[in-house]
């Protein structure tokens, strides 16, 4: 039991601990509760999730690296290290290539470890939910630990950082950054929600700050939660020897489901297309030069034949084509460009595929639509998905791509 005062009168109240003395939160900071004040249950939906077994993910993540830099990945604990020499500027950053959609209303969860490594002045490391304008993470600034929320909301990248000795639920005294760590974030975006940091620490979310903005603020805190996971390592000043960094795991969560909403959209080749064999295009998309901080979702695949002929379908990732011209989606809105046809199509990834004779519409689970959204590589460009059709006699064979525009 406990006690505690409220308008001048005492009053006795339950007070739980752990088996280690220290006190358990069941209210509203508590982990048993999302960012919308809901209790937890076991099924939320995964939005994304990224270990590094055999090597270090080149289809999920890109790396860019500044000075002497370097990434080396340790199979045996299934680890990439970014790694920095003593000189200043060295920079390393690894980053999705996706983003992750969020949507108003439900909880978005994230959940990074990492080992960090020793703080010291003039080192900066980052882990979190973010971009070069936007997101939430936590930081070790030289000795001092911040969470921090970045806001590009002003036309310029402005930073809420908070230190740790001013973190308002609980200041962690015990955290050790270059120690194993499980860094954890929820939030609730709709422009002026509420986001909670910290830690996972057996088994048990310690929230550590929450930043409250609702009735706080008069614009939104940060420009969008459609953002990319990263790690990032860099020498502010000359180091006294070099640095390492460990990424290990992550996840991103949708509490309480993912249900897309919007138009399905599609690009597809005329129907007058000749007899032809051999494999050939006939459609294909890929994010508008500027529109790259979207979530473009493959929802629908649609192949026919106008005869009896066997026909293979494959959806190809970033091939190597020629003779393409790619113009603004139908739609009007400017976030796709769409082609349907290619003078030569080869190589990339084959992320999905068929067999088909006259006809056949794939409609692809919201799960497989987010696996194969659209991303961008490390100078910015967007991922193109190309639907080809392949027959071995000459068949009058056309297909169609259809999407879905997070925003």
């Amino acid at each position: 039991m406990g006690q505690i005062v409220a308008k001048g009168e005492q009053f006795e109240t339950h007070v739980i601990a752990d088996k280690y003395g220290n006190l358990i939160d069941n209210g509203p900071d508590g982990g048993t509760i999302d960012a919308f004040g809901r209790q937890r249950v076991s099924n939320p939906f995964t939005l994304f999730d990224s270990t590094m077994r055999y090597d270090k993910r080149a289809d999920q993540w890109y790396e860019i690296t500044a000075g002497g830099s370097t990434t080396n990945f340790l199979t045996n604990a299934s680890t990439l290290e970014l790694k920095t020499t003593t000189a200043s500027g060295d920079s390393v950053l690894r980053r999705t290539k996706q983003r992750f959609p969020y949507q108003p209303g439900k909880a978005m969860f994230v959940l990074q470890s990492f080992v960090g490594a020793t703080i010291a002045s003039g080192l900066v490391q980052e882990v979190g939910l973010f971009d070069d304008q936007n997101g939430i993470m936590v930081r070790a600034s030289g000795t001092t630990i911040q969470f921090v929320i970045r806001s590009f909301t002003t036309g310029s990248v402005v930073e809420n950082a908070v230190s740790q000795s001013a973190w308002n639920i609980n200041t962690l005294p015990s955290l050790d950054f270059s120690k194993a760590q499980i860094f954890a974030t929820d939030l609730e975006w709709l422009g002026v929600g509420r986001v909670r940091c910290g830690f996972v620490i057996d088994g048990e979310i310690k929230y550590c700050h929450e930043f409250n903005h609702a009735n706080n603020i008069s614009s939104v805190y940060m420009q969008t939660a459609i953002l990319p996971l990263s790690y990032r390592m860099a020498n502010t000043t000359a180091q006294a020897s070099g640095r390492t960094f460990q990424q290990i795991c992550c996840s991103v969560l949708s509490e309480g489901g993912y249900e897309p909403d919007g138009a399905t959209y599609s690009i597809s080749a005329p129907l007058n297309v000749s007899n032809a064999s051999g494999e050939r295009l006939t459609a294909g998309i890929r994010m508008a030069s500027g529109r790259t901080g979207n979530v473009i979702l493959p929802t629908k695949i649609d192949v026919a034949c106008s005869t009896n002929d066997v026909v293979v379908w494959r959806l190809r990732l970033n091939p190597t084509v020629s003779g393409v011209t790619w113009a603004a989606a139908a739609n009007g809105r400017g976030n796709v460009e769409t082609t349907t046809s290619a003078t030569t199509i080869s190589g990339g990834t084959i992320v999905n595929t068929g067999i088909v004779s006259q006809g056949q519409s794939v409609n692809l689970f919201i799960d497989a639509a987010i696996r194969l959204a659209l991303g961008i590589n490390a100078s910015g460009e967007s991922d193109f998905l190309m639907l080809t059709v392949d027959s071995e006699l000459s068949a009058k064979a056309i297909g169609q791509i259809g999407w879905v525009e997070v925003v």
